[in-house]
């Protein structure tokens, strides 16, 4: 379990503040924003984009960790900081 994928929802804000806090920290040799990076994109007609529609941006980011121990430890601090942050949080196998 050295990688993490997860998927977050929320302000373009709240996900700069994630990943500069993942960044500096140590064990975590890799964290990067992956897959679509226009996410938040709707693929269909049926919203006028609405404000209660709009749930925030969503992206897709892969953290490497250099132990199983380090990438547990990754995943508590990301369930934190979501939750400081009003965002919302999906670990997910593949995406």
């Amino acid at each position: 379990m050295r990688t993490l994928r997860f998927r977050l929802t929320g302000p373009s804000t709240g996900f700069d503040a994630m990943m500069s806090m993942l960044e500096g920290v140590d064990h975590v040799d890799r964290i990067e924003e992956v897959g679509d990076l226009g996410g938040g994109m709707r693929d269909d007609s049926s919203s006028a984009e609405l404000a209660d529609d709009d749930m925030g941006d969503v992206h897709d980011v892969e953290l490497h960790a250099v132990s199983d121990h380090w990438a547990t430890q990754a995943r508590e601090l990301i369930e934190a900081c979501a939750m400081e942050l009003g965002m919302a949080v999906e670990f997910v196998d593949e995406f």
